[in-house]
């Protein structure tokens, strides 16, 4: 009561006060102690959760959760079992999973939560007359109460099992939660308050004696606080501070060359990147050397490191029998992030043409036009081969012009 009374009424609690009366000395109480405020040293040593909001302040961290969660703007659909869209399951969930949200948004807070959380929960809210959801509601993975039981086989062993609850669909992530790895987020948030100390002339520590070492510079305890807390509201008002003659001012200094600064936070940020799988060049940590992708082959390797485990998480689970129909799956359409440019797609719908495994009509429809608009007329074959061989000419100068980048970099 007497902390609640503290916060209401502005008096601090009476085990302080008394302390305060009957000690001979004076000690600082750890707000985080007193208060259940997190402090840096919680932080640092690990005595404290990191909070989402915390972990997303973090530049490396923001960056790839925006990653990873750009998978929801591509179509999530239900797909039947010769792998085109279902036209007789609708309404279905995917279509818009939340009343009044777009889908691309529901996905990606599924996709943080999958992320920081390693689960996410969906509410069921309607369901349609396939007797399958058709709407929900994203529930916040922090607010969630269920929890899974210890389930024991006499002589055999015992196993962690969630409950299944009616209504309740949840999304497991094939990772654990980001914000478990909080040492690697934690020492991104010191750097981040040690770079900003440095910017605003905070130095590290200080602390404050007498000019002589004979006469005490104050009378009291009182004091001693009042003058402590004038020099704390200079320092937020940031405006110059005046010391008394009886005072002296000991800080300790700090070069940021010397304490690698910049090196520390580089190689916090690599961490991030090793743990969420990113390339560190995509979370602007510089790399000397490293093996030349083109454009597409870097979204294939990401599409198969990174967002592959998410992405198969979220279609085995809408493909469950509680989302869709039996023989139904859901897939997301990836094409528009994969696909080539202009003259690889060219070469490539040639080559599959002459091989008789692709007909002109179907090469027009995978490139978006019109099958049954297709020009008349024979092609000529030189001028198919001279294309082709432009396109192979075109793709060397760009490999030959990346290698030359990569080796002045390294």
């Amino acid at each position: 009561m007497g902390v609640l009374r503290s916060l209401l009424t502005g008096r601090r609690p009476d085990v302080v006060v008394a302390a305060e009366e009957t000690a001979a000395f004076s000690v600082e109480i750890d707000s985080g102690t007193l208060y259940a405020t997190p402090t840096l040293d919680d932080y640092i040593f690990r005595t404290g959760r990191i909070s989402r909001a915390d972990a997303l302040r973090v530049p490396a961290v923001k960056r790839a959760r925006d990653i990873i969660c750009s998978l929801g703007q591509f179509p999530l659909s239900f797909v039947d079992p010769y792998g085109k869209p279902a036209a007789n399951f609708t309404p279905n969930l995917l279509q818009q999973p939340e009343r009044g949200v777009v889908p691309s948004i529901t996905w990606a807070r599924v996709l943080e939560d999958l992320l920081l959380d390693g689960r996410s929960w969906l509410r069921t809210t309607e369901v349609g007359w396939h007797n399958r959801p058709v709407h929900a509601h994203k529930l916040d993975a922090e607010t969630v109460t269920v929890q899974p039981k210890i389930v024991v086989y006499p002589g055999q062993g015992s196993a962690t099992v969630w409950p299944e609850v009616a209504g309740l669909i949840r999304i497991d992530s094939p990772n654990p939660g980001l914000l478990d790895a909080s040492p690697a987020i934690r020492a991104c948030i010191a750097l981040q308050r040690a770079t900003l100390k440095h910017v605003d002339g905070i130095p590290p520590s200080e602390h404050f004696t007498s000019s002589d070492p004979e006469v005490d510079a104050f009378g009291s305890e009182e004091e001693i606080q009042e003058f402590l807390e004038r020099y704390e509201e200079t320092k937020r008002r940031r405006v110059a501070a005046y010391f008394p003659n009886a005072v002296k001012h000991n800080i300790t200094g700090w070069d940021p060359q010397k304490l690698q600064l910049v090196e520390a936070n580089e190689f916090a940020i690599t961490e991030i990147a090793r743990l969420t799988g990113i390339d560190p060049e995509d979370l602007s940590v510089p790399t000397t050397s490293r093996t030349y992708f083109n454009a597409q082959d870097r979204r294939r390797a990401r599409t198969e490191d990174v967002l592959g485990p998410y992405q198969v998480a979220i279609e085995g689970r809408m493909s469950a029998d509680d989302v869709c129909p039996y023989g139904y799956t859901a897939a997301f359409d990836l094409s528009a992030y994969e696909r080539l440019d202009d003259l690889s797609a060219a070469h490539t719908d040639s080559v599959l043409v002459s091989a008789k495994i692709l007909d002109p009509a179907e090469a027009r429809e995978k490139r978006g036009l019109d099958p049954s608009k297709a020009p008349t007329g024979t092609p000529d074959p030189a001028e198919a081969g001279a294309a082709v061989t432009a396109a192979a000419a075109h793709q060397a100068a760009e490999l030959a012009a990346a290698t030359e980048r990569s080796a002045r970099r390294g």
